[in-house]
């Protein structure tokens, strides 16, 4: 349980810093400084005296730093970082330092304030104050690199917990002593309620060690979460110093009030965080314990039920055994538990196992680390009796050498599931075969385009009489060769287009679009298209919306259904796009009176380069890619796309799209559907 709950445990000191987290942390900075810069000029503006802000304010201080000091103490007791011990003490520090500050405060107590303090005591114990904790960020930036504690973890804390919190008792109590009794030998910083030219000397050193902790964290890098949390305490600490210290005239004025405000902040940051923090650790133990209490009991009733049923199915193992071991393909049995109870010759032949080597094993021992949770989700679905649809993966063999396989995974049972069949089949081969494929047909297309075109428009230029007249039997010749370098050009484009959807490499450029002008658009653009093949377009759009698309990767696939349609209505015949409501979705229908589609092509219909029927796909100039676009362009789109046969003959294909309110992403990080991270 121990080493669970360590793997899922990450602490703000060694949690990776997430861009969001940059930007908060950003953003934060930003504020605090269009603060202070909106304050910085009035900072000698006189206020009232309000004694009572200053125990309110420290009191604060005090019992914020001492929690955060402890959080981060219990910290370093389980990870052993000197990193957090040091920040430890730089928390504790400043939660001891405000008491000895409150308590000299000039006219709060008495009007010199208590132990003894001078006019300037309440000064240097503000400089110490706001100059120690700076040197423990430095200690902390310096160290968080170094491992050699972490080592350690098995050794007590207590001896350096004892000796780090007496060094830092001793050195307010050091410092104290300074400021009071000592007080003769410490130059005057104050002049009554005023400061004096001393004080931005010492001030300045301040402000020095506090720049030199902000950089070093900066610079050294990865950036934790508590990194990123120090930088904004930084800044919140220098902007503390500047207000009440430099930029003021003296006590009890706009700067100090800030200042004061400041320093509180940065006092309860990293606070905040932090107890967040614990309450999502607490959060997660809970569920882990519940989680690993649940794994018992299954695991001892799964161990139940699967001893009894090893035994009575000992003759059907036998049987299965000899069954299989002149298959061609390897398979093996696994448990529900993941241990491998078959392994046939051909599984050995595959990766590498012989029979006792992988019998009794996990079948992780074929699995990649990053292939784990799917091996996982299958045996969990086949728990639950569900259907494993045959997939292709990668496993390894004993040499750790990746192997592409197709995979059916089948149910064992004895009346209830007690373990899965799987077979997997090298396809390695039949994957190099389909890219080499795809590049031959991707080279053919990208070097055929540029000529066709340079057809196409020759072609175009000699029907226009652009090298004089042209004969009518020398026109005919040349509109069947345009038609001809026309079609050929729309199948390298689609060709084209199929395999940047396939590759991920097409652009989807997500915007607000009303449906209803997209189609009346879509429909006005394929007019003459369809009065070629004597095809009436008509619309019934029956509901208004709109949908959050790319607008031209959705006329296209609007615009290949319906030139489809086109093709395969009779002459005279009439193709109808529609709009409707469907729950929380628009449809887009097109709808045919052609033949309609044949039953055993149904499967197929999407697939590419998939044909009805040759002498038809010649007769219509089909190239069997354009279904297959629309299905990739549909899909990336966040909807569905399909087909049923209408009523009286014909064929409706439909595009279903989340309505705009439903598909809308409520931010640039929350996206509904894959394709809407690569918006533009």
């Amino acid at each position: 349980m121990g080493g669970v709950v360590a793997e899922q445990a990450d602490f703000l000191s060694t949690a990776p810093a997430s861009r969001k987290d940059r930007r908060i942390a950003l953003a934060v900075i930003v504020a605090s400084l269009l603060i202070f810069l909106s304050l910085a000029p009035f900072a000698r503006q006189p206020l009232p005296q309000v004694w009572a802000f200053i125990p309110i304010y420290e009191s604060a201080i005090a019992i914020s730093d001492l929690v955060t000091a402890v959080i981060l103490l219990i910290q370093f007791n389980i990870l052993r970082s000197r990193a957090l011990l040091a920040l430890a003490c730089g928390y504790l520090f400043t939660a001891l330092m405000v008491v000895p500050h409150a308590l000299t405060f000039p006219g709060l107590f008495r009007p010199t304030g208590l132990l003894g303090a001078g006019p300037n005591s309440t000064a240097w114990l503000y400089v110490f104050w706001h100059g120690g904790f700076p040197l423990a960020v430095i200690s902390y930036a310096l160290l968080k690199d170094r491992n050699d504690a972490a080592g350690q973890a098995g050794e007590s804390a207590r001896l350096p917990l004892s000796l780090s919190i007496g060094a830092v008792i001793g050195a307010v109590v050091g410092l104290t002593l300074l400021a009071t009794v000592g007080k003769a030998i410490l130059p005057d910083i104050m002049m009554g309620n005023n400061m004096t030219v001393a004080l931005t000397v010492v001030v300045s050193t301040v402000c020095m060690l506090t720049l030199i902790a902000l950089l070093i964290l900066w610079r050294r890098r990865p950036h934790t979460v508590l990194d990123l949390w120090l930088m904004v305490v930084m800044c919140a600490w220098l902007f503390d110093v500047a207000l009440s210290a430099v930029l003021n005239a003296g006590r009890f004025d706009l700067g100090f009030y800030a200042g004061r405000a400041y320093g509180l902040l940065a006092g309860t940051f990293v606070l905040v965080i932090l107890l967040l923090e614990t309450g999502v650790l607490y959060a997660k133990l809970a569920k882990l314990f519940e989680a690993e209490h649940r794994e018992r009991m299954r695991e001892a009733k799964e161990h139940r039920r699967t001893a009894a049923a090893l035994d009575w199915h000992a003759n059907r193992e036998r049987l299965f055994s000899a069954a299989v071991q002149s298959s061609v393909d390897a398979i093996l049995t696994v448990t529900l538990d993941g241990i491998i109870t078959g392994w046939n010759p051909a599984a050995e032949q595959l990766f590498g196992f012989a029979v006792d080597e992988a019998i009794g094993k996990k079948v992780e021992i074929i699995v990649p680390d990053d292939r784990r949770a799917e091996a996982q989700s299958a045996l969990a679905r086949i728990r639950r009796g569900e259907i494993v649809e045959p997939y292709d993966t990668v496993r390894l063999t004993k040499d750790r050498t990746p192997v592409d396989v197709s995979i059916s995974v089948s149910a064992i049972k004895s009346g209830e599931v007690v373990g899965l069949c799987a077979i997997a089949r090298d396809v390695t081969q039949k994957k190099r075969l389909d890219r080499l494929k795809d590049e031959f047909v991707s080279t053919v297309s990208h070097e055929l385009r540029t000529p066709l075109t340079s057809i196409c428009g020759s072609l175009g230029l000699l029907m226009g009489n652009a090298a004089g007249d042209v004969s009518e039997p020398a026109r005919r010749l040349l509109s069947i060769a345009q038609s001809n370098s026309q079609r050929l050009v729309k199948l390298v484009n689609d060709i084209l287009d199929i395999e940047k959807l396939q590759s991920d490499q097409l652009v989807f450029k997500f915007r607000c679009v009303d449906v209803r002008s997209l189609i009346e658009q879509t429909i006005e653009a394929n007019l003459g298209f369809a009065d070629t093949y004597l095809v009436r377009l008509r619309r019934d759009i029956a509901a208004d919306g709109e949908v959050w698309v790319d607008p031209d990767r959705l006329a296209q696939a609007v615009t290949n259904l319906i030139s489809n349609a086109i093709k395969f209505s009779p002459p005279d015949g009439e193709v109808v796009v529609a709009v409707e409501r469907r729950g929380e979705n628009l449809r887009l229908t097109v709808r045919d009176h052609g033949v309609g589609i044949p039953s055993e092509f149904k499967p197929r219909v999407f697939q590419r380069f998939a044909q009805a029927d040759g002498t038809d796909a010649r007769k219509t100039g089909g190239t069997g890619l354009g279904l297959s676009i629309v299905k990739e362009i549909v899909g990336r789109l966040g909807g569905e796309v399909g087909f049923a046969d209408a009523a009286g003959g014909g064929t409706i294909f439909y595009v279903d799209l989340p309505a705009f309110e439903q598909s809308r992403p409520v931010d640039g990080a929350s996206l509904s559907t894959p394709a809407l991270k690569e918006i533009a």
